[in-house]
């Protein structure tokens, strides 16, 4: 007898609930290393804030790509292939996975050597920070490679319906990052050079740390998924490179989306950029709090059409989308109402935290749109429907884009901060209510 997913057939709430708590943690701690970061790094100004806030989106193009576009391809085939009982196309995945992630990690790096300042330089005219953020990218990007491996091999964990393994991954890679970064990044009293040094040092080090643990937790006998070489399929690495690159273009388009945003208030000089960077930085709370649920939508969702059960699947799905929306909805309303809550924790310079106040109180109620939307791109996932999601995500960027053309350093910062809350907005309604009268649709007997 075929064993199919585990998933299928048992009761929806409790598994959500198992699967969904661990996995708002892991995707919590793997977001962490970077707000410590900006932590350690507010004592050496905000010239290394501003540094860094110009190399991050990078950092987060490569977890978006390796964690939830390809990642969450390989999610929702392992998903499916569990539930229809298809163990070695499982194993397929998981080999396929590996390959993959050499392959982006090394394509990544080399992009970044030659087209990294390109952009740094576009996005502002400080050159002090331009080549502190030139550094910082030098010493990272070698890991890289790394990080999609780590990424990659929690996604088939995840896709297997196990999400305490990838959380225990996340905590070794934040319990490392912390460590290292307290041992040599520079609390005072050193140049620019020093503290971006020893800060990309820190972060590529939990990469590595990171890496191992999740190799460990793989290769371990129990693991439902195993790495057999010989399970290679060439028709699951084009499934793999079908979904994930469709969900990847709304990766890209939400990296551009982000420096676009970066080059408009780099207009208003480092102060500005500083702090819509640290406002910008608390998605990296809300984003894993949005993955978190929306991976184990992408286990339960898989599974269930995997076992041949589509319309339970999407029922499911609207389901995790409203809790994602609820939650980070009730988030961002809060810090519209007490910015300096978040502020005051990762800016020191006055001006900087005020600027990143006046940011959240404008941007922050947009969240529920926020989570909508990607709160669907996860469900999608599951369901292999991207097509609405990555609309959304170019006219998210269509919109914020066309301040490109005529917010300079005159214009009201305050509408500059609403043409992003309108984006947002966009995004949110235009996903939720094409895929309701679209694929997502109740369908009628």
């Amino acid at each position: 007898m075929t064993k199919t997913s585990p998933l299928v057939g048992a009761p929806l709430g409790p598994t959500m609930f198992r699967l969904a708590i661990p996995g708002v943690i892991g995707a919590l701690l793997f977001s962490t290393p970077g707000l410590i970061e900006a932590r350690f790094l507010k004592a050496s100004g905000a010239d290394a804030l501003a540094a860094v806030a110009l190399v991050y989106p990078l950092i987060i193009l490569a977890a978006m790509f390796s964690a939830g576009a390809i990642g969450g391809a390989v999610s929702g085939l392992t998903a499916r292939a569990i539930g229809a009982g298809d163990h070695e196309e499982a194993s397929s995945v998981l080999v396929c996975a590996v390959l993959i992630s050499i392959a982006g990690g090394l394509l990544m790096w080399a992009l970044v050597v030659r087209f990294g300042p390109l952009l740094y330089e576009y996005a502002s005219s400080n050159s002090t920070v331009v080549l502190a953020a030139q550094r910082y990218a030098t010493l990272v990007f070698p890991a890289i490679t790394v990080y999609w491996l780590v990424n990659m091999l929690c996604s088939v964990l995840r896709g297997s319906g196990d999400m305490v393994r990838p959380a225990l991954v996340a905590a070794a890679l934040l319990l490392s990052y912390t460590v290292l970064a307290w041992m040599i990044i520079p609390v005072q009293g050193t140049g620019l050079n020093e503290a971006i040094k020893a800060a990309a040092l820190a972060m590529s080090g939990s990469f590595l740390i990171a890496l191992f643990v999740a190799i460990w937790f793989v290769t371990r006998r129990n693991q439902p998924v195993r790495f057999r070489a010989r399970a290679f399929r060439w028709q699951t690495l084009i499934r793999i490179l079908k979904q994930g690159l469709l969900a990847a273009s709304q990766s890209v388009m939400t990296i551009t989306y982000a420096m676009i945003t970066t080059v408009l208030f780099s207009r208003f000089g480092t102060e500005w950029l500083a702090g819509f960077g640290l406002a910008v930085r608390l998605e990296l709370i809300m984003v894993p709090v949005i993955f978190g649920i929306g991976s184990s939508l992408i286990a339960i969702v898989g599974a269930y059409v995997g076992a041949g059960q589509r319309e339970k699947a999407i029922s499911i799905a609207w389901r995790g989308v409203l809790i994602n929306a609820g939650l980070v909805g009730c988030i961002g309303l809060l810090l519209a109402l007490f910015p300096g809550t978040w502020c005051g924790l990762v800016g020191s310079d006055a001006v900087v935290i005020e600027h990143c106040s006046q940011s959240l109180r404008i941007v922050a109620p947009t969240y529920l749109f926020f989570a909508l939307g990607l709160g669907c791109y996860f469900g999608s996932q599951g369901l292999n429907t991207l097509k609405f999601p990555v609309i959304g995500a170019m006219l998210r960027l269509s919109v914020v884009a066309t301040g490109l053309f005529w917010v300079s350093g005159a214009t009201s910062i305050n509408t500059v901060l609403y043409l992003v809350a309108l984006a947002v907005v966009v995004y949110g309604v235009f996903v939720t209510v094409g895929l309701k009268l679209g694929p997502w649709r109740k369908r009628t007997l």
